[in-house]
């Protein structure tokens, strides 16, 4: 369909971690009944995913017992603070 083609672009979207305002650039969802995490990239807002910016998204730390399943094509692992 023609109009599917014409539409904007998602808005750039924030992440969602407090006091952070880096834009998103993973959005996490979960499954409590599979004790799954997801990392993803690109999809569209929903209000069950968390948008993430690169750094949390390298920091996630998931509960034990669960597994994480990163699904983003280029995943950039992202280097800790150096201890100051």
């Amino acid at each position: 369909m023609l109009a599917a083609a014409m539409d904007a672009p998602f808005p750039a979207r924030r992440c969602a971690r407090p006091d952070c305002d880096r834009i998103a650039a993973a959005s996490l969802s979960y499954d409590y009944r599979a004790r799954t995490v997801w990392l993803d990239e690109g999809v569209e807002p929903h209000p069950s995913r968390h948008d993430l910016c690169l750094t949390h998204a390298g920091r996630l730390c998931i509960p034990d017992g669960w597994r994480l399943i990163d699904r983003r094509g280029a995943a950039i692992a992202v280097p800790s603070p150096a201890a100051g």
